[in-house]
């Protein structure tokens, strides 16, 4: 049978309370002559903490939850979400935080949100690229739970950490609009999340700096999928005057993208130029590898589990944080055929 803390007190011969505060680093101190016995005879008898006696005294988990943009089948396989919860993971295992991940709730059923988000489980809450206007952040924010926003809109009420996604747009349409590119379609992401909404104005606001005609026909929904940017890419290909390049608001759109191209005869880039977004590693590896906006998203987890664990351990605020992007040019780019410089 395992050593508990009465065990170690009555070899000691001192106070059960004296041998928690030595082994909890608190809330009362103990004399570290003290505090190193407890601590040589806790390792010789083998002890272990009694995690769920712990949190009944510190009224602490040293868990972070982590409640993802939807409930929906692989959605662990986004390579986004990945790349966000390495960040996450990293950062929580150096603050000695446990992770739980939520798979099962409505965002938009407020007292399933309640029983499932507020159950004690979790100290605090990371909401990875929530629905825009979703009720929960209201919730959360209502029963003061120290939470964070990761790629969602911006509250006073909720901390928001993002990138410059109309900066980056910019950039891939700059890159394209210097190759000589002046039909140029553009497969969106999910419209009901930030960052498919902010991209869609951000291309739509490009195109209208530069006098170029937005046409409903080159600007189709992707689902922010593979499948789903192949579909798109088809119905653009389908439109009686084909663009000569395309921006996509993610890598995996980009990569449907290319594919549906292929299987339509046409060469990428030579025939159709393919922008992405995100810069994940699928994107470095595809034949052709796809020239891509880059957000640092492990980063932006990592910073954003950081603030989060600073609010739970005390710290009354925190600021919002927007990072930069960064334009990876790679082989699915290049000149228009008919332009005449090339």
């Amino acid at each position: 049978m395992a050593a508990t803390i009465k065990d170690i007190a009555k070899r000691l011969n001192i106070s059960v309370s004296t041998v928690s505060y030595a082994l909890n680093d608190g809330p009362r101190s103990v004399p570290s002559e003290v505090k190193q016995r407890v601590l040589e005879v806790a390792q010789e008898m083998q002890y272990r903490p009694n995690r769920v006696a712990r949190n009944l005294v510190t009224r602490r988990s040293y868990t972070i939850g982590i409640v993802p943009s939807e409930a929906s089948n692989d959605i662990v396989l986004s390579p986004y979400l990945q790349n966000s919860l390495n960040g996450i993971v990293n950062t929580a295992e150096v603050r000695h935080y446990d992770v739980l991940f939520f798979t099962r709730y409505d965002q938009q059923e407020t007292r399933e949100m309640t029983n499932v988000l507020l159950d004690g489980r979790a100290d605090g809450l990371i909401f990875l690229a929530p629905p825009t206007h979703a009720p929960v952040l209201d919730l959360v924010a209502e029963y003061g739970i120290p939470h964070v926003v990761i790629a969602g809109e911006s509250r006073t009420s909720s901390p928001h950490f993002g990138v410059d996604n109309t900066g980056g747009v910019r950039l891939a349409m700059d890159h394209l609009w210097n190759l000589g590119h002046r039909k140029i379609a553009h497969i969106c992401g999910r419209l009901h999340m930030e960052d498919g909404l902010v991209r869609q104005n951000a291309y739509r606001g490009y195109l209208q700096s530069r006098g170029l005609s937005l046409r409903d026909d080159w600007t189709v929904p992707g689902d922010f999928t593979i499948e789903g940017g192949h579909e798109a890419m088809k119905r653009v290909l389908d439109s009686s005057d084909r663009p000569t390049a395309v921006f996509c608001a993610n890598d995996e759109m980009a990569v449907g993208a290319v594919r549906a191209a292929h299987e339509a005869g046409l060469n990428v880039p030579d025939d159709l130029s393919v922008v992405g977004f995100d810069n994940v590693s699928l994107s470095a590896v595809f034949l052709p590898a796809i020239t891509t906006v880059r957000q640092p998203v492990q980063e932006l987890a990592s910073e954003a589990t950081a603030a989060l664990i600073s609010l739970i351990e005390g710290e009354e605020s925190i600021a919002s944080k927007i990072l930069s992007t960064e334009l990876i040019v790679r082989d699915s780019t290049s000149r228009p055929k008919e332009d005449p410089s090339q």
